[in-house]
């Protein structure tokens, strides 16, 4: 049996089958902020899960939507008791629509977030902290990170606190799994809708951990319009283990 055939019950997406799917989704009347909103609820219960019950929790966010999934855990994370303090890399003028809006709603949850694009902000942020999530970069990386994305996964590495990625780890190409310099090492990721075919290859095994599947609710009609399989497996709004 092929691999790709293997790994159907889970999916096997590349970036641009990723960017298919989503695009797909919003024609069927589903917004980036609602998919935002369970994929972050989701990345906050595989935290949860991981860490088992309150803790402290240190979130670098991006200025695209990996950065909106990790405000909106952040905010469902402080919700349930725990310390959560945001860094958003990126300068004022980067941070917008609906990332924005997070930004907006997890302050007022009162969630500490603060908006910066000097990488030593990174270590403050980090202080103290049980777990890192790292939403920096997601699936639409094609490249070694730039500045000052490059000096903040640098720092979450010499940190040596546990790390939990969002959708791939910050660095490494969603289709084939090579590692960029720098590429986040994480103990976990919460990959979303479906495996990452990068998560399988090259270089994912030194740098994913344990790999979450999680189901945000992809509208199967979304599935049908990007002419792809909706993994069979990846269902009822559950978290799965890739060893499961």
């Amino acid at each position: 049996m092929s691999a790709s055939a293997e790994s159907a019950p889970l999916g096997d997406l590349t970036a641009e089958q990723v960017a298919r799917v989503d695009a797909a989704a919003a024609e069927c009347g589903l917004s980036t902020l609602q998919l935002m909103e369970i994929a972050g609820w989701q990345v906050a219960r595989c935290a949860w899960r991981h860490l088992g019950g309150t803790a402290n929790l240190g979130v670098m966010a991006g200025y695209g939507n990996n950065g909106g999934d990790g405000l909106v855990a952040a905010r469902h994370l402080a919700t349930w008791g725990c310390t959560v303090r945001v860094l958003v890399l990126a300068e004022d003028e980067r941070v917008s629509g609906v990332v924005l809006d997070h930004v907006i709603s997890a302050r007022r949850c009162g969630v500490d977030v603060v908006v910066n694009a000097d990488p030593d902000a990174v270590r403050g942020v980090m202080v103290g902290a049980d777990l890192v999530i790292d939403a920096i970069l997601g699936t639409g990386l094609r490249s070694a990170p730039r500045e000052p994305q490059a000096s903040g996964i640098r720092a979450i590495n010499e940190s040596g606190i546990p790390v939990l990625s969002v959708d791939v780890p910050s660095g490494l190409d969603a289709t084939t799994g090579e590692a960029f310099d720098p590429t986040v090492r994480a103990a976990l990721t919460c990959t979303l809708t479906a495996m990452k075919r990068g998560l399988r290859r090259r270089d994912a095994a030194a740098h994913a951990g344990a790999v979450w599947i999680a189901d945000i609710g992809m509208p199967a009609t979304a599935w049908l319009r990007a002419g792809l399989e909706r993994p069979p497996r990846v269902t009822g709004g559950e978290l799965v283990h890739t060893s499961s």
